[in-house]
C-alpha cells in the first residue's frame, strides 16, 4: 500500500519546527484580521468559537464578496474565521512532542517541573514587559490585575480574560494539558487509536456543557479553556509520537488520510453551519489538521522550502508571546488612514510579521552565550 506520509524518528524535530511554522503563522494573521474588523468599528465576523452562533450569515457575505472581486475582504474575513485552528495544531503538535521527547519511566514531578521552568518564566516576562508599557502609554493595569493574569486566574473571568496580552490566555489549556499528559499517554498505548474515540466522546459533551447558557453566562469562554474539549486532539499526538518514537517511523497510506479528510470536512463543515453541532467542532479541526500538515510538510520538503516555515517554527514560542498588542497598535496606526480591507493591508501585515520573526532569530543569536537567560525570555 502506497504510503502517502512517511516520517522517521529522526525527522521529527524537524517536522515539528516546520508545522509550528504554519501554526504561528495562522495565528498572526487571526489576530491581524480580528484588529482590521475592529479598529474600523465593524461588525466582527460571526466567529464560531467566541459565540456558539451559525456562520452562514457570514458565509453568505462572503460569497458576495467574492463575486464583487473584493479578494483582500474574503482573505481577511477567511482569515477572521478560520486562523484560529492554529491553536488545535499547536495543541496537536504539543502531543507529539512530548510522546516524542518524553521516556516512559519520568516521574510526574519531574516532567511538570520540566514544563513549568519551560513556559512559565518567559509568560511571567511578557506579561510583565507589557504591563510596563501600558502603563507608560497611561492605561495602567493594578498589582492584583497583573497577578491574575500571571497566574491565570483572568481564565475564569470573562471581563478580564484577554487583559494584558490577549493569546495568554492558552497556556492554561497547556498546563491542564500537561497534567493529564503521563496517564492519557498510558491510555493510549494500552488501547492505540481507538482510545481517540472516548476522547472525542468527552470533547464533545466538555463543549455541549460548555455552551450552555448557565456557563455562557459565568464565562463565554470558558469552552476553551476546558482541557477536556482538547482531548482528542491531544490524543492524536500522543499517538503518532508514540509510534514514533516505539517504532521510528509513521506511515501514513494515501486511504488513512483521505478517509480522515472524507470523515472530517463534512462534520466541520456541519459543525460551522448549525449550533448544535457545534461542540464536534474542534475535533474535526483536530482531524483536518493534522492531515494539512503533513501534506504540507511532505508538499515542502518535495521542493526544498521546508526550512522557510522551519524558520519561522523556530520562534513561534515568543512569536506566540509578543506578537498580539504590537499587531493591534499596527493595525490602529495603518486604520487611521487607509482601508484594511485593501490588498496594501495584507501586504503590511506580511511585512510586519518578517520583521518580527527576524527580529527574534537576532534577539536569539545573540543570547546564544547566555542559555539561562534564552531559555527565560524566550523558551527556549
Amino acid at each position: 500500500m502506497q504510503s502517502l506520509f512517511n516520517l522517521r524518528r529522526e525527522q521529527g524535530g524537524r517536522f515539528l519546527t516546520f508545522a509550528k511554522g504554519i501554526a504561528i503563522l495562522l495565528i498572526f494573521f487571526h489576530h491581524l484580521a480580528r484588529s482590521a474588523w475592529l479598529s474600523r468599528g465593524m461588525a466582527t465576523p460571526s466567529l464560531m468559537q467566541w459565540t456558539f452562533t451559525s456562520c452562514r450569515v457570514d458565509f453568505g457575505i462572503l460569497a458576495s464578496a467574492f463575486q464583487a472581486g473584493k479578494y483582500s475582504e474574503v482573505l481577511l474575513r477567511l482569515m477572521a474565521h478560520f486562523g484560529y485552528v492554529g491553536v488545535h495544531l499547536f495543541v496537536l503538535l504539543s502531543g507529539l512532542g512530548l510522546a516524542l521527547g518524553t521516556a516512559e519511566t519520568i516521574p510526574a514531578g519531574i516532567f511538570l517541573k520540566r514544563r513549568v521552568r519551560k513556559l512559565v518564566p518567559p509568560f511571567w516576562i511578557a506579561v510583565i514587559i507589557f504591563s510596563v508599557l501600558d502603563w507608560v502609554a497611561g492605561h495602567p493595569y493594578s498589582i492584583g490585575q497583573i497577578a491574575e493574569r500571571l497566574f491565570l486566574f483572568t481564565t475564569f473571568d470573562a471581563n478580564r480574560f484577554f487583559i494584558i496580552d490577549s493569546p495568554l490566555w492558552c497556556l492554561a489549556v497547556f498546563f491542564q494539558l500537561y497534567l493529564l499528559f503521563l496517564p492519557l499517554r498510558r491510555l493510549i498505548v494500552r488501547f492505540g487509536p481507538l482510545s481517540l474515540l472516548p476522547l472525542a466522546l468527552i470533547g464533545f459533551l466538555a463543549r455541549l456543557l460548555a455552551s450552555q447558557p448557565q456557563i455562557v453566562k459565568w464565562n463565554e469562554y470558558a469552552g476553551h479553556t476546558l482541557a477536556p474539549n482538547w482531548l482528542a486532539v491531544f490524543g492524536l499526538g500522543i499517538w503518532i509520537g508514540d509510534k514514533l518514537r516505539r517504532n521510528g517511523e509513521v506511515a501514513l497510506p494515501a486511504w488513512a488520510v483521505a478517509g480522515t479528510a472524507l470523515i472530517s470536512i463534512p462534520f466541520f463543515v456541519f459543525s460551522e453551519l448549525y449550533t448544535n453541532a457545534y461542540p464536534i467542532h474542534d475535533t474535526a479541526i483536530g482531524l483536518l489538521m493534522v492531515v494539512v500538515a503533513f501534506l504540507a510538510w511532505r508538499l515542502a520538503v518535495a521542493i526544498h522550502a521546508a526550512h522557510i516555515l522551519s524558520a519561522v517554527g523556530a520562534v513561534s514560542f515568543p512569536l506566540y508571546l509578543y506578537h498580539r498588542p504590537i499587531v493591534t497598535k499596527a493595525v490602529n496606526l495603518w486604520c487611521r488612514n487607509y482601508d484594511p480591507a485593501s490588498p496594501l493591508f495584507l501586504c503590511m501585515g506580511l511585512a510586519l510579521a518578517v520583521v518580527l520573526i527576524v527580529f527574534l532569530h537576532v534577539v536569539k543569536k545573540s543570547l546564544r552565550a547566555t542559555p539561562a537567560l534564552a531559555a527565560w525570555t524566550l523558551g527556549e
